[in-house]
């Protein structure tokens, strides 16, 4: 009778988390698996066994690399493989299929499409637009495919930041935060300066600095290293399986990568924290500290953010709130970006691996122009 009772339990279970991954098929990559829209569950991590819940977010299908944008909520249309899945594990909404197109009714919407997909996609490596009130997939392309973030790696490191320390807690710059490698944007920290970790943060979002990730990284943990496994563990959480740090800055390592929809996870955790939120916001940001010598210190940073620079308009029917450029030379140009829509819905829309400046902006306005009107 005890048997029969965990049973029905378990089935009780699986009925409920609707589309959600078997306990013994733990996600090593999304690449590899085949998703779909009603996803609840993710597995993500064999050794601390994380577990992804996804019900308050955005999965697009694995088998859909771009998805039209939709005017009115409706879910998105499905693959065969997705509604093999989908009856396998949804037994009981299977009175539900008025809501899944047959394969060869998405097949026909998918060609009717192409000529408007042509003109109106992006060329950069990666690109997501996804809603966050109204939970809508607008917009993928190669959104699980594993690439390099550049300084899109600080919007982790301002996570851990914002988990492990105050704003008002002083830190006093060392040799082990300088950043010693060629080209890498600094704010000119030097070894004996007092600064706040609130300046730090600030430095680090709104001019993206080098010296401030490593700063704060090593305030936070001690070391760059024991940070960086802080930003694994963090990722891991939060069902980042396309993703491994290895520096808190986003200076270029083969090992050092990411995928468009885990920085949609990443930049969503981090909107949760109103001083994310707000620094963000920022064109600039004004600092006064000491340096090793007791002199004060004035320094003006200024955004990285274009937008905010007024070098590129977006489009009217939207408002862009804030967000992270990111940029290396195998990296090509990076932008996340909070938005929202004439109703004040949210959205957040990612582009990776742009070619350029312009091409950056001008693909981000494509993506912002899928916004539901």
């Amino acid at each position: 009778m005890k048997k029969l009772e965990t049973g029905v339990i378990c089935l009780l279970a699986i009925s409920m988390l609707t589309g959600c991954s078997s306990s013994g098929e733990l996600i090593k990559s999304y690449s590899n698996t085949a998703l779909n829209t009603k996803s609840l569950i993710i597995h993500t991590d064999t050794d601390d066994n994380h577990d992804f819940f996804a019900k308050d977010l955005v999965v697009f299908p694995k088998s859909s690399t771009v998805n039209p944008a939709k005017s009115d909520g409706d879910a998105a249309e499905t693959t065969e493989e997705e509604t093999k899945a989908a009856d396998e594990t949804e037994t009981d909404e299977a009175d539900e299929t008025d809501e899944t197109k047959s394969a060869d009714e998405t097949e026909e919407s998918l060609s009717e499409n192409d000529s408007d997909r042509e003109e109106t996609g992006i060329d950069a490596k990666t690109g997501l637009l996804a809603g966050m009130d109204s939970l809508s997939d607008v917009y993928a392309k190669d959104i699980y495919t594993r690439v390099y973030p550049a300084s899109l790696t600080k919007i982790m490191t301002a996570l851990i930041t914002l988990e492990n320390a105050n704003f008002s807690d002083k830190v006093t710059f060392t040799e082990d935060m300088v950043e010693n490698e060629y080209a890498a944007k600094l704010c000119g920290f030097e070894v004996g300066d007092e600064l706040t970790v609130e300046q730090l943060f600030n430095a680090l979002l709104i001019y993206s600095g080098n010296d401030a990730a490593n700063a704060l990284a090593v305030h936070v943990a001690g070391s760059i290293e024991a940070f960086t496994a802080l930003m694994n563990k963090e990722a891991k959480r939060l069902g980042c399986v396309d993703t491994n740090f290895v520096n808190a800055g986003g200076l270029h390592d083969n090992n050092h990568y990411t995928s468009a929809y885990d920085m949609y996870l990443i930049f969503n955790e981090c909107l949760k924290h109103d001083e994310f939120a707000e620094t963000i916001r920022h064109s600039s940001y004004k600092a006064t500290y000491t340096d090793a010598g007791g002199e004060t210190v004035y320094a003006t940073y200024t955004t990285t953010n274009q937008y905010f620079l007024d070098a590129y308009d977006y489009p009217e029917s939207v408002r862009v709130l804030g967000g992270k450029t990111g940029t290396t030379n195998e990296a090509g140009s990076c932008l996340i970006l909070y938005d929202v829509d004439k109703k004040e819905n949210g959205y957040i829309s990612v582009i990776l691996g742009a070619s350029g400046s312009e091409e950056l902006y001008s693909e981000m306005n494509i993506l912002l122009n899928k916004i539901p009107k």
